[in-house]
Protein backbone atom coordinates (compact mmCIF):
# COMPACT_ATOMS: atom_id res chain seq x y z
CA UNK A 1 0.00 0.00 0.00
CA UNK A 2 1.60 2.97 -0.99
CA UNK A 3 1.03 5.83 1.53
CA UNK A 4 -0.84 8.97 0.93
CA UNK A 5 0.42 12.16 1.42
CA UNK A 6 -2.29 14.19 3.28
CA UNK A 7 -2.85 15.73 6.44
CA UNK A 8 -6.62 14.81 6.09
CA UNK A 9 -7.07 10.99 8.42
CA UNK A 10 -8.53 8.36 5.80
CA UNK A 11 -11.58 6.89 6.94
CA UNK A 12 -10.79 4.09 9.16
CA UNK A 13 -7.89 6.22 10.50
CA UNK A 14 -9.46 7.33 13.93
CA UNK A 15 -10.41 3.15 14.31
CA UNK A 16 -6.58 2.01 14.00
CA UNK A 17 -5.49 4.77 16.37
CA UNK A 18 -8.21 3.49 18.95
CA UNK A 19 -7.01 0.27 18.85
CA UNK A 20 -3.35 1.70 19.29
CA UNK A 21 -4.54 3.33 22.16
CA UNK A 22 -6.50 0.89 23.99
CA UNK A 23 -3.16 -1.76 23.62
CA UNK A 24 -0.21 1.15 24.76
CA UNK A 25 -3.06 3.72 26.53
CA UNK A 26 -1.71 2.97 30.08
CA UNK A 27 1.94 3.25 28.82
CA UNK A 28 1.14 6.33 27.22
CA UNK A 29 -0.97 8.20 29.62
CA UNK A 30 2.51 7.39 32.10
CA UNK A 31 4.40 8.72 30.10
CA UNK A 32 2.40 11.66 29.69
CA UNK A 33 1.56 11.90 33.55
CA UNK A 34 5.47 12.14 33.90
CA UNK A 35 6.12 14.52 31.06
CA UNK A 36 3.30 17.10 31.82
CA UNK A 37 1.92 16.76 34.94
CA UNK A 38 -1.77 17.59 34.93
CA UNK A 39 -1.96 18.76 31.61
CA UNK A 40 -1.64 15.18 30.38
CA UNK A 41 -5.02 14.51 28.98
CA UNK A 42 -4.66 17.57 26.75
CA UNK A 43 -1.68 16.31 25.45
CA UNK A 44 -3.23 12.76 25.16
CA UNK A 45 -5.52 14.20 23.22
CA UNK A 46 -2.89 16.57 20.86
CA UNK A 47 -1.28 12.99 20.18
CA UNK A 48 -4.85 11.16 19.42
CA UNK A 49 -5.13 13.74 16.47
CA UNK A 50 -1.58 13.65 15.03
CA UNK A 51 -1.91 10.25 15.09
CA UNK A 52 -5.17 10.76 12.73
CA UNK A 53 -3.25 13.10 10.88
CA UNK A 54 -0.22 11.49 10.10
CA UNK A 55 -1.92 7.67 9.96
CA UNK A 56 -1.96 7.66 6.24
CA UNK A 57 2.26 9.08 5.90
CA UNK A 58 2.83 5.64 8.11
CA UNK A 59 5.20 3.97 5.67
CA UNK A 60 5.52 0.66 7.30
CA UNK A 61 9.41 1.02 7.84
CA UNK A 62 9.17 0.33 11.31
CA UNK A 63 6.26 -1.26 13.62
CA UNK A 64 2.71 0.43 13.84
CA UNK A 65 2.92 0.67 17.76
CA UNK A 66 6.68 1.69 17.33
CA UNK A 67 5.78 4.49 15.03
CA UNK A 68 2.66 5.55 16.97
CA UNK A 69 5.20 5.72 20.11
CA UNK A 70 8.04 7.48 18.47
CA UNK A 71 4.92 10.29 17.23
CA UNK A 72 3.71 10.06 21.15
CA UNK A 73 6.57 11.45 22.70
CA UNK A 74 7.29 14.05 20.18
CA UNK A 75 3.82 15.34 20.11
CA UNK A 76 4.21 15.38 23.67
CA UNK A 77 7.51 17.36 24.03
CA UNK A 78 5.96 19.66 21.69
CA UNK A 79 2.89 20.57 23.71
CA UNK A 80 5.42 20.83 26.98
CA UNK A 81 7.41 23.18 25.15
CA UNK A 82 4.49 24.77 24.17
CA UNK A 83 2.64 25.56 27.06
CA UNK A 84 5.80 26.29 28.91
CA UNK A 85 6.34 29.21 26.11
CA UNK A 86 2.68 30.60 26.69
CA UNK A 87 3.18 30.25 30.24
CA UNK A 88 6.33 32.78 29.49
CA UNK A 89 8.36 30.03 31.68
CA UNK A 90 10.14 26.68 31.44
CA UNK A 91 9.25 25.99 35.18
CA UNK A 92 10.14 22.63 36.86
CA UNK A 93 6.44 21.23 38.05
CA UNK A 94 5.56 20.55 41.44
CA UNK A 95 3.86 17.32 40.65
CA UNK A 96 6.80 15.11 39.72
CA UNK A 97 6.03 12.00 42.12
CA UNK A 98 3.00 11.01 40.34
CA UNK A 99 5.57 11.00 37.03
CA UNK A 100 8.03 8.33 38.84
CA UNK A 101 6.72 4.88 37.04
CA UNK A 102 4.77 2.37 38.99
CA UNK A 103 7.37 -0.37 39.55
CA UNK A 104 9.84 2.91 40.91
CA UNK A 105 6.67 3.30 43.25
CA UNK A 106 6.12 -0.83 44.16
CA UNK A 107 9.22 -1.44 46.12
CA UNK A 108 7.83 -2.20 50.27
CA UNK A 109 10.39 -2.42 52.81
CA UNK A 110 10.17 -1.45 56.46
CA UNK A 111 9.41 1.08 57.86
CA UNK A 112 12.55 2.89 58.52
CA UNK A 113 13.88 1.69 55.16
CA UNK A 114 10.54 3.06 53.69
CA UNK A 115 11.29 6.56 55.47
CA UNK A 116 15.09 6.53 54.17
CA UNK A 117 13.52 5.34 50.47
CA UNK A 118 10.67 8.60 50.69
CA UNK A 119 13.60 10.65 52.06
CA UNK A 120 15.45 10.16 49.11
CA UNK A 121 12.76 10.29 46.89
CA UNK A 122 11.98 13.39 47.80
CA UNK A 123 15.38 14.50 47.18
CA UNK A 124 15.94 12.77 44.02
CA UNK A 125 12.29 14.54 43.04
CA UNK A 126 13.51 17.66 43.95
CA UNK A 127 16.69 17.69 42.33
CA UNK A 128 14.85 16.23 38.59
CA UNK A 129 12.32 19.04 39.28
CA UNK A 130 14.89 22.04 39.35
CA UNK A 131 16.23 20.87 36.14
CA UNK A 132 15.75 22.55 32.69
CA UNK A 133 13.16 20.89 30.76
CA UNK A 134 15.29 20.15 27.94
CA UNK A 135 17.71 17.89 30.23
CA UNK A 136 15.34 16.56 32.32
CA UNK A 137 13.10 15.65 28.81
CA UNK A 138 16.53 13.88 27.71
CA UNK A 139 16.43 11.95 31.46
CA UNK A 140 12.88 11.19 31.58
CA UNK A 141 13.04 9.47 28.04
CA UNK A 142 16.22 7.37 28.81
CA UNK A 143 13.81 6.40 31.82
CA UNK A 144 11.45 5.29 29.48
CA UNK A 145 14.61 2.63 27.86
CA UNK A 146 14.66 4.49 25.32
CA UNK A 147 18.48 4.13 23.65
CA UNK A 148 20.40 7.51 22.31
CA UNK A 149 19.39 6.89 19.12
CA UNK A 150 16.00 6.37 19.55
CA UNK A 151 16.18 9.81 21.63
CA UNK A 152 17.52 12.18 19.19
CA UNK A 153 15.08 10.52 16.21
CA UNK A 154 12.21 11.37 18.96
CA UNK A 155 13.37 14.65 20.06
CA UNK A 156 14.37 15.28 16.23
CA UNK A 157 18.09 16.41 17.97
CA UNK A 158 21.74 15.43 16.71
CA UNK A 159 23.16 12.45 18.46
CA UNK A 160 25.63 14.52 20.03
CA UNK A 161 23.78 16.76 21.20
CA UNK A 162 21.24 14.02 23.06
CA UNK A 163 24.45 12.49 24.49
CA UNK A 164 25.57 16.48 26.09
CA UNK A 165 22.36 16.99 27.24
CA UNK A 166 22.40 13.32 28.84
CA UNK A 167 26.19 13.86 30.32
CA UNK A 168 24.81 17.47 31.70
CA UNK A 169 21.75 15.72 33.28
CA UNK A 170 23.82 13.29 35.15
CA UNK A 171 25.98 15.69 36.07
CA UNK A 172 23.56 18.43 37.20
CA UNK A 173 21.75 15.58 38.96
CA UNK A 174 24.81 14.45 40.70
CA UNK A 175 25.08 17.68 42.02
CA UNK A 176 22.06 19.08 43.12
CA UNK A 177 21.92 15.51 45.31
CA UNK A 178 25.38 16.44 46.83
CA UNK A 179 23.94 19.72 47.97
CA UNK A 180 20.59 18.30 48.99
CA UNK A 181 22.90 15.91 51.01
CA UNK A 182 24.96 18.70 52.58
CA UNK A 183 22.02 20.48 53.96
CA UNK A 184 20.19 17.43 55.27
CA UNK A 185 20.07 17.33 59.40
Amino acid sequence: MTPIATDEPLPGAADRVEQLLASRGARLRALAGRLLGQDADDGLQEVYAAACRSLPSFRGEARLSTWFHRLAIRVLCAYRRRRDRRAGRELPDGDVEQRLSDRALRQRTSPLAELDQRERRARVLGAIAGMSPPLREVLLLRGENLTYDEIASTLELPLGTVKSRMAAATIGLAERLARTAEDAP
